[in-house]
């Protein structure tokens, strides 16, 4: 008796250190600066939110799930929605195989750069509504995380650049970038790329840009900065038609603002580079 009551002692211990350990993880990972773009940033923050919610209800391999991700998108890293496949559903799995495809195609838009806390909590909260149809048998959960998952997607929506007008070439793309950063994102590169197909096929040979800054700046450091902006975009749109499309680039720096501001104000609109394409 005295030896199982022992063993049993230090299995409950053994649980309470790791729960405690995975607690402290969640904090620190909480209190991570987060870098990248403004989307990677929402994803740090939504994924903590969904490990904090797991760690209340003691479920430690959906803790380390997001908060393994939250950590990644902390880092800058481009963390995509993770697919249907990789759980074994239980309950929803046509509606979910349905969502994904809604998801995914957001998420090749610009909407993560024009809505990117809404495509943040979409991203989230649909991978919460899988981990809950997964275990299959809290009804409240799944139908609690599959209506935030539907609410936040409707509100993921950007300016649906690679809508192509019947005979005539895509919309504009705008790209947007993190403050005082030239960086092209994993996620951008995915919009550049479907932006280039798409243009290719509609028979686009040249690619007009322009790069801006918001007024956070001096206005010789935010000229620079949008040169920089620009030259990036434009190795990119290179690199993904691999040289079937001839660019052309200027940079205006915080001149012609997409919304305006005072001097001195940080404004995500404004850090954008612009490419219309053309025959």
């Amino acid at each position: 008796m005295k030896t199982v009551l022992k063993t049993g002692a230090v299995c409950a211990a053994t649980v309470m250190l790791a729960a405690c350990a995975n607690t402290y993880e969640v904090d620190t990972v909480a209190m991570m600066e987060a870098k990248g773009d403004a989307f990677t940033q929402a994803l740090h923050k939504r994924y903590v939110e969904r490990a904090q919610f797991e760690v209340g209800e003691g479920n430690w391999g959906s803790v380390g799930f997001f908060n393994s991700r939250a950590k990644m998108a902390a880092m800058g890293e481009a963390v995509a929605v993770q697919e249907p496949a990789r759980r074994h559903l239980k309950v929803d799995v046509e509606t979910i195989a349905s969502a994904y495809g809604d998801l995914a195609a957001a998420l090749r838009t610009n909407a993560p750069q024009v809505t990117p806390d809404a495509c943040a909590r979409a991203q989230t909260w649909f991978e919460h509504w899988m981990e809950q149809a997964e275990e299959g048998h809290q009804d409240d959960h799944i139908a609690w995380t599959r209506g935030e998952y539907m609410k936040a997607i409707q509100d993921c929506q950007g300016d649906k650049p690679m809508a192509m007008p019947m005979g005539g070439m895509p919309a504009p793309l705008i790209v947007y970038f993190a403050h005082d950063s030239a960086d092209v994102t994993g996620a951008v590169e995915a919009l550049i790329e479907r932006a280039v197909q798409v243009a290719k096929a509609a028979g686009a040979t040249r690619a007009v840009l322009i790069g801006h800054a918001d007024r956070s700046g001096t206005d010789g450091y935010n000229m620079t900065l949008s040169l920089a902006r620009v030259n990036a975009v434009a190795q990119s749109l290179m690199t993904h038609s691999k040289g079937a499309l001839e660019t052309a680039t200027s940079h205006a720096g915080e001149t012609s603002p997409q919304v305006a501001t005072d001097d001195g104000v940080k404004e995500r609109m404004n850090r954008r580079v612009e490419v219309v394409f053309e025959k």
